[in-house]
């Protein structure tokens, strides 16, 4: 029973429900990405170097199964993502009737805009455009034309 406030009223109570996470949680490897990629380094290096290769061939060894590791990693990734060539083309969804009739009639309220119409251009006596003066500023010890 909701308590009672100090006029007798019941207080209503709202209880806001949190909405679910849109994005998937991560897998651990997702998560530690370059600390799981550090230690397979290491256990393999090590793996390598005391199984009687030696220091540095085993660290060739670890960074060789390490690169391996991201770059099928980013492989698989790119495959599953959005932009994968397997998902690229998805098919186009049927429109009904009504969607292709309204498609095919123009909207009556819908007006193009145009560019509004220029005024002719000031032809001079002989046949050549005139224009302002501000265009060409007058060159120095020169008079305007007229």
């Amino acid at each position: 029973m909701p308590p009672k406030g100090p006029n007798g009223a019941k207080k209503n109570v709202v209880v806001k429900v949190i909405p679910p996470r849109k994005t998937p949680p991560k897998s651990f490897f997702e998560e530690y990405y370059y600390g799981v990629l550090a230690a397979e380094f290491v256990c393999v290096s090590l793996l390598f170097g005391a199984g009687g290769m030696g220091f540095y061939p085993g660290v060739l060894v670890g960074l060789l199964v390490t690169a391996s590791t991201s770059v099928a990693y980013q492989f698989w990734q790119y495959s599953h993502s959005n932009g994968g060539a397997a998902r690229a083309w998805k098919p186009k969804p049927r429109l009904s009737a009504k969607a292709v009739e309204k498609e095919k009639l123009p909207n009556p309220d819908f007006i193009p805009i145009r560019p509004a119409p220029r005024k002719p251009v000031p032809v001079g006596p002989d046949g050549k455009k005139k224009f302002p003066p501000s265009y060409f500023p007058p060159l120095r010890g020169r008079k305007p034309q007229q």
